[in-house]
């Protein structure tokens, strides 16, 4: 190759590594395969230029991808990362935020005897929720010990540092609750 296709394909290379995210990736359907009309009644999904198009039903992307890993961990094949297969196994009232980063700080053995465990912010924690399904929103699965309630994400709240963000596995909502509050924890490893 010459010097002039050196040169370019080092442009490509250049474009591809800055122009994004080196850890980008496209998230996961959501699993929600029923249309509804404006009463939220169910409906046969309409046709481009029908009242209620274009809902999540009618759209698709990669499908949900798990690899259990044998060792307490499952690695998520669309987004790279490992999460923590059981979750913080604490009593029945959880954890509050400060108690769940420190939990995950400190997480190493059984979950593979990787040490750099952290609490998910809260698009990551997002990313493993199936919105098809509820009371777990989430793949029994590979998570057969997740709770239908909140868990913590590591966001706090812009608008009340006091706060912080959680996922309700119930249901799949996102809310913002105070950090003394008691949640569930489930823990992640890898790049955002």
């Amino acid at each position: 190759m010459g010097k002039r296709g050196m040169m370019a394909l080092g442009g490509l290379w250049g474009l591809f590594f800055i122009g994004g995210p080196v850890f980008a990736y496209e998230l996961p359907d959501t699993g929600q395969t029923t249309c509804y009309d404006g009463a939220g009644n169910v409906i046969t999904c309409p046709s481009p230029g029908q009242p209620f198009y274009g809902q999540d039903a009618q759209y698709s992307g990669p499908q949900p991808s798990y690899k259990d890993n044998g060792n307490g961990t499952i690695t998520d094949l669309n987004t790279g990362l490992m999460w923590q297969k059981g979750d913080s196994q604490n009593d029945s009232g959880g954890r509050t935020w400060q108690e769940a980063l420190d939990y995950c700080a400190a997480l190493t053995l059984p979950s593979g005897g990787y040490s750099d465990w952290r609490l998910p912010n809260r698009r990551e924690l997002m990313s493993i929720v199936l919105y098809g399904q509820y009371n777990p929103s989430i793949s029994t699965t590979y998570f057969p010990d997740c709770r239908s309630s909140y868990y913590w994400s590591g966001s706090t709240s812009a608008g009340y540092p006091g706060d912080a963000w959680y996922v309700n596995f119930a249901n799949g909502g996102v809310g913002t609750s105070g950090k003394t509050g008691d949640r569930y924890v489930r823990c992640v490893r890898g790049g955002p």
